[in-house]
């Protein structure tokens, strides 16, 4: 019951920080967005909803057994997911915009979780996500939300390097061959 609390905790908490953010953290200038946006927030939105509700189906239910280990071990990864975008929007400060933008000011930034990966707010957003499929002990739920989801973030990363690379012509493509995009090491 403790396990539930936390989850329903977590996931407002998680809602009403990406309402914030959504919120207050809107670029000027949108033409670079290419819609990747709205695509994002209707994935996850809809795949969110999508993996509770093939949750309830029962045959999609892992061992009982398993549930209090992957409920605690999902709400641990929301948790480290959401610490994780939080420091990368901090890091970025007032260049972090939910849309695909470059501020005339706009410097790189490879300080913070930048030195490991070139996107860690969408780590963050991914280990958020894990973590609360997770946390539904559901082997079917991932299966909802992996590929819609990994279609529409690759399409967002696609959309902002190639802005990061036009505002950077130099230093982006640098930045680039010495890191990975969300995971160190793999990708």
């Amino acid at each position: 019951m403790a396990g539930m609390l936390v989850l329903a905790a977590l996931g407002a908490l998680w809602c009403a920080s990406e309402l914030w953010i959504g919120l207050r953290r809107r670029a000027t200038d949108r033409s670079r967005d290419a819609g990747t946006l709205a695509r994002l927030v209707l994935v996850i939105g809809g795949g969110v909803g999508a993996a509770v509700f093939v949750a309830l189906w029962s045959p999609g239910r892992l061992p009982a057994a398993w549930q209090p280990a992957l409920l605690w071990g999902g709400n641990t990864l929301m948790l480290l997911g959401m610490l994780l975008r939080w420091w990368a929007i901090r890091v970025l400060a007032e260049h972090f915009t939910v849309d695909v933008a470059i501020a005339p000011d706009h410097r790189l930034i490879r300080s913070g979780p930048y030195r490991f990966v070139r996107h860690p707010a969408y780590t963050g957003l991914c280990t958020t996500l894990a973590g609360f499929l997770c946390a539904l002990g559901s082997w079917a739920s991932p299966l909802v939300v992996a590929a819609p989801l990994w279609l529409a973030l690759r399409r967002r990363i696609e959309v902002e390097e190639a802005a990061l690379s036009a505002a950077f012509p130099v230093d982006y493509p640098a930045y680039a061959k010495a890191t990975r995009r969300l995971l160190p090491g793999v990708w």
